[in-house]
């Protein structure tokens, strides 16, 4: 049964908010000119009036959804929490209808797997949803919102979201005197290698940086769906690092976004979601530079540590305040508070309920997001390879590469089991003796007898991560191919 065709979404409570009866417009999938026409319409129609305050001055409040995959079965978890968010930012003299300054954005990633993720019926569920918060919103694309099975190509697919949602994929709105920015993916099926990379074009990076340059003077807020990398955010490397989807574009050229950032101060808070965690770590929020990263959790069941968070953010002329909204108890946890000009970092608040490391989870321990040089705690063991990036041997057997320059994690190399050793061997066949690595070859695992377990020589560009998650969009259809094609063989062949 399609849950999606049958659900529809009543009017949200409150005073001055009448129920509405959803018709969506009729959207014509057009040609693919047209397609293109619209791509370069929406490059030039960047803004957002309907995102924008009226004056320079203006209050104004900003609820920030991570990633939604919305699912019928959950819907009253999602409304409970569209509730939450437009109490949460009530007019102070009238608190059943909302401020004047009061909007919403989405960081992508609209639907659920099981219910037609990133097609045209799941965006206009979506927007049903977010029509339904009665206030002006906007949104982004996550990887999950362009593997729609109804479409051959990613240009399809974005399309199709767009025309939806009537908005380019990569916007800019004035939030009093603040510049709210957009950015968006726009590979699935074309990333090089996993489908689910976080792919941000270059004509967007283009433009990031024209809007940057064009106002030095104002304050930016940053919106994409996964984190750049270096940004120092929490990350959960036997997934997104193992996959080498965890940071924008990470397959190529993954430095930009912080090269971007040292060179205008003026950017001052970036948001992102993607890794379905919640706001209780101390890495929820970094900071580099004068710029922080926040990571935004999720609503609905699909989170990875039990709790279900949106950040709300409050500014005005002078500075903001950053809100951790939780929908399970419908409180305000006021995270971090700055002022626009501050020339330091801003400097986040730690909350009491800070989740700890537990031994049990794995994955969410402090010892696999520990940082280059820090091996006080006996958990990482650091092997050089190079100036370009180093290798940690963390207590729980993975083996993860680092990039110097970022002092990010790039990939997975392998997974070492309990009692196996390293050896790291020159092209000579012979131990490495360089101090820093650079002669290193090959690197073997073995057994706790001295056997050989694997041995695993640089990749083509250097480095010494696998590639554990091809395209697999790509490969479906390539057997599918290769089906055809042998079933079709076979077909002529006389019983």
């Amino acid at each position: 049964m399609n849950m999606l065709k049958n659900v529809r979404y009543p009017g949200a409570p409150g005073k001055g908010f009448a129920p509405r009866h959803w018709s969506l417009p009729a959207i014509g999938r057009g040609s693919l000119a047209m397609r293109r026409n619209t791509s370069a319409q929406a490059a030039r129609d960047s803004i957002l009036p309907k995102l924008c305050t009226k004056d320079r001055s203006d209050q104004w409040q900003l609820g920030i959804l991570g990633d939604l995959h919305l699912a019928p079965e959950q819907m009253k978890l999602f409304e409970k929490a569209r509730d939450q968010l437009r109490a949460a930012m009530a007019d102070e003299d009238d608190v059943h209808k909302l401020s004047a300054g009061a909007r919403v954005v989405q960081l992508g990633d609209l639907g659920h797997g099981k219910h037609q993720s990133g097609s045209r019926r799941c965006f206009e569920f979506a927007r049903q949803y977010l029509e339904s918060f009665g206030i002006p919103y906007a949104l982004i694309t996550g990887n999950h919102d362009l593997e729609g099975d109804e479409f051959e190509t990613d240009e399809e697919n974005l399309a199709a979201w767009s025309e939806v949602f009537q908005q380019p994929h990569y916007w800019a709105a004035d939030l009093g005197h603040v510049r709210l920015v957009g950015l968006s993916t726009v590979r699935y099926r074309s990333n090089e290698n996993s489908h689910h990379e976080v792919f941000i074009s270059d004509d967007q990076v283009q433009w990031l940086e024209k809007q940057l340059a064009d106002n030095p003077e104002t304050p930016f807020v940053v919106l994409t769906h996964a984190p750049p990398m270096g940004c120092g955010l929490k990350v959960i490397q036997e997934v997104h690092i193992k996959n080498r989807c965890a940071w924008l574009n990470h397959s190529g050229r993954p430095n930009t976004f912080m090269d971007i950032v040292s060179r205008h101060r003026n950017i001052k808070l970036w948001f992102s979601g993607h890794f379905h965690l919640s706001h209780n770590y101390p890495d929820s929020i970094s900071t580099v530079g004068r710029t922080a990263f926040v990571q935004v959790g999720v609503i609905g069941e699909c989170n990875r540590d039990g709790m279900r968070q949106s950040r709300l953010l409050r500014g005005g002329p002078n500075g903001y305040q950053l809100f951790t909204v939780d929908h399970d108890t419908g409180t305000l946890r006021l995270d971090m508070a700055a002022q626009w000009d501050d020339q330091e970092a801003p400097t986040p608040i730690i909350p009491e309920e800070e989740l700890l490391c537990d031994p049990d989870a794995g994955w969410l321990c402090s010892q696999i997001d520990c940082k280059v040089g820090d091996n006080s705690s006996g958990f990482i063991t650091w092997y050089p390879v190079g100036y370009k990036t180093i290798l940690a041997l963390q207590a729980g057997g993975l083996l993860i590469e680092y990039d110097m320059s970022s002092a990010a994690p790039v990939g997975m190399v392998t997974r070492v089991p309990e009692g196996c050793s390293l050896v790291l061997l020159g092209a000579n066949g012979q131990p490495a003796e360089q101090e820093d690595g650079a002669d290193v070859a090959e690197i073997r695992v073995l057994e706790p007898n001295g056997e050989l377990r694997e041995a695993i020589p640089r990749n083509s560009s250097g480095a010494f991560f696998r590639i554990y998650q091809p395209n697999k969009w790509r490969l479906k259809r390539q057997q599918a191919a290769e089906a055809s094609k042998k079933a079709a063989a076979e077909a002529l062949v006389p019983a």
